[in-house]
């Protein structure tokens, strides 16, 4: 059996909780860009609470599933997957970017990530992630207005797209990394086994990991990094591959964590190097899923990455990658790397240095589980964030 991807799961739980999903709407278009509820923040219910806690930070968006801010800036960006960005500042929020007119939003389609520019205080650029028309991936790059305290949807810039074959694993996720360099993350096309055998193709863009570089005050939309490891080929965009879905990824240094959604056996999460140190590298799908053969019996001895970690789908059925904490208020938990799992609701942790991991563990009995977790932020002070397409934001913190 086919291991139904993230968003197609989502649905389906959706039909039997039919209720909540009405309640899950409450925020609609009617929104404005006035202060519409006070933050209160208030700490989710868990049975013991004695290293970390849950703080319920805000609620009632519509699907949110991302979550992102600049260094040292107190603003947050909440992505919803409908096409509206919000802000929370100050425990305010408001709609700082719209373009519901140009996002396709069912199944897994719809806004999918945003990468604020390494200077965006001073240059207010960021980049949006989406899917539109016929299930094409955009990217597409808008300017921050001070004055009005909003993103100019009506000068975007289209940088890059990328045409779907199908409807689920668009990846989505986008992020800057420590070499100035945008990264976009595609799924394989979607359907299953590697459908359309993208997954070892390193002529198209699916199933990779992109690497381009974007220069917003250029006249040129994007341009190919020189040492990306096929620049005279068709997608010269295309940085590693072998991704089956790879929801959410994160850097910490020049380290990349890659959550890639497993078919049927194993979630993974694999760990290369960020530039041209990686180039051309090959993360095994569909030859390998997680660290068993899949399409190739004798993968083990091919020149694959393997995971760093994974578990068995039926421990839960997709991972949502997250982040390594660089925060200041739990000292004790820095450089870990938390991620979660969109059915279980679990988060766990695990340490990763000098090629090992240890201290994996979950934090069921501390924190409870979070209903779908879509995604995993970030302040811009190192705090993390879980975030639950229900329409719930938590922060970890420490319990006292």
């Amino acid at each position: 059996m086919i291991k139904k991807s993230v968003f197609q799961k989502y649905f389906f739980m959706i039909l039997a909780l039919a209720l909540f999903a009405a309640g899950c709407s409450a925020q609609t278009q009617s929104e404005t860009s006035e202060d519409v509820q006070s933050e209160a923040e208030t700490e989710a219910p868990s049975e013991i609470s004695s290293g970390l806690k849950l703080t319920l930070v805000a609620e009632d968006f519509e699907s949110p599933l991302f979550l992102t801010a600049a260094p040292q800036d107190d603003r947050l960006f909440v992505v919803q997957q409908n096409g509206v960005i919000v802000m929370l500042e100050g425990g305010e929020r408001r709609i700082v970017l719209d373009i519901r007119d140009r996002v396709t939003h069912k199944g897994e389609a719809g806004l999918l990530g945003l990468a604020l520019h390494p200077q965006f205080v001073e240059n207010g650029v960021a980049y949006a992630s989406y899917t539109t028309g016929s299930l094409t991936s955009v990217i597409e790059e808008f300017r921050f207005n001070e004055q009005s305290g909003s993103f100019n949807t009506q000068k975007g810039r289209v940088i890059y797209t990328l045409e779907q074959p199908a409807g689920n694993h668009n990846g989505g996720m986008i992020a800057f990394g420590p070499d100035g360099y945008l990264y976009i993350g595609f799924g394989d096309g979607g359907g299953g086994n590697d459908t359309y055998g993208h997954g070892q193709n390193f002529d198209t863009a699916l199933g990779t990991m992109v690497r381009i570089s974007v220069d917003p005050d250029g006249s040129e939309v994007f341009s190919i990094p020189n040492d990306n490891p096929n620049i005279e080929g068709p997608a010269p965009e295309a940085w590693v591959y072998g991704l089956r879905n790879p929801w959410r990824f994160s850097f910490d240094g020049e380290q990349l964590y890659i959550a890639d959604v497993g078919q049927s056996g194993e979630e993974e999460i694999d760990v290369v190097t960020a530039g041209a140190v990686s180039s051309g590298l090959n993360l095994g799908w569909p030859l390998a899923e997680g660290n068993s053969c899949l399409k190739d019996g004798a993968c083990r001895e091919k020149d694959i990455v393997w995971p760093i970690a994974t578990y068995p789908t039926r421990a839960g059925c997709s991972i949502t990658g997250g982040y390594v904490y660089r925060g200041a208020k739990i000292p004790e938990l820095q450089g870990h790397y938390f991620y979660g799992d969109f059915c279980s609701g679990q988060i766990s942790s695990l340490l990763y240095k000098e090629g090992e991991v240890s201290e994996q563990r979950s934090w069921d009995d501390e924190i409870g589980r979070v209903d779908l977790i879509s995604s995993f932020g970030r302040d811009g002070f190192g705090e993390l964030y879980v975030i639950s397409l229900k329409g719930a934001i938590y922060r970890l913190d420490p319990a006292e």
